[in-house]
């Protein structure tokens, strides 16, 4: 199978298919839309994925693989925790841009279980380690020593269900602004702090 991972078409097929997703959601993309946008016949889509389901859960394992390895690499950075924070929320800027409306349905709205399911298991293994680092950085006097660590998990499920009401999706006019609006409050609370003055 490692052979058939470093085709160019494979290559092609997970990437148009990250782009169509991530502009119209999983749901209403078609395999034979995959194939055409790819450059690739369904012959070839079926030798290396069995159906589109997971097609989209190895779209997630790459979003998630590629997400670690720059989070990794920023926590070994040289930089102040504060700074590392500030970078956090640029990477997840970076990972919104042209999120649609309908992706975060077809992942938090239960739209399809088996995507929900397999994002919830990517988002619990990233989590404990963000959490590991964080405990850390508490010990060490960079995170406020009064935040219970532990309730993140909880915290970030509710914020979850915020990103997939459309009422709250309306008053940012994006998805990709919502998300950051709710890392920003994670991250900093609503009153102002020294670089905003």
């Amino acid at each position: 199978m490692d052979d058939l991972q470093n085709s160019t078409k494979y290559q092609d097929i997970l990437k148009t298919a990250h782009d169509l997703f991530w502009k119209f959601g999983i749901k209403r993309v078609t395999i034979e839309e995959v194939c055409k946008e790819a450059g690739a016949s369904k012959m070839t889509f079926y030798r290396f994925f069995p159906n589109k389901i997971e097609l989209a859960k190895t779209v997630i394992d790459s979003i998630f693989n590629e997400s670690v390895e720059k989070y990794n690499a920023l926590m070994a950075s040289d930089i102040p925790f504060s700074e590392k924070v500030k970078k956090q929320i640029l990477l997840k800027f970076e990972g919104t841009t042209n999120l649609s409306t309908e992706l975060i349905k077809d992942i938090y709205g239960g739209q399809i279980p088996e995507i929900k399911e397999h994002w919830e298991k990517q988002s619990t293994k990233m989590l404990q380690v963000v959490l590991a680092d964080y405990r850390d950085a508490q010990k060490k006097g960079w995170v406020n020593k009064n935040v219970n660590v532990d309730f993140i998990p909880f915290y970030t499920n509710k914020l979850f269900e915020i990103v997939s009401d459309e009422k709250a999706i309306t008053l940012y006019g994006s998805v990709q602004n919502l998300i950051m609006e709710l890392v920003n409050l994670f991250f900093y609370g609503i009153l102002p702090h020294d670089s905003d003055k």
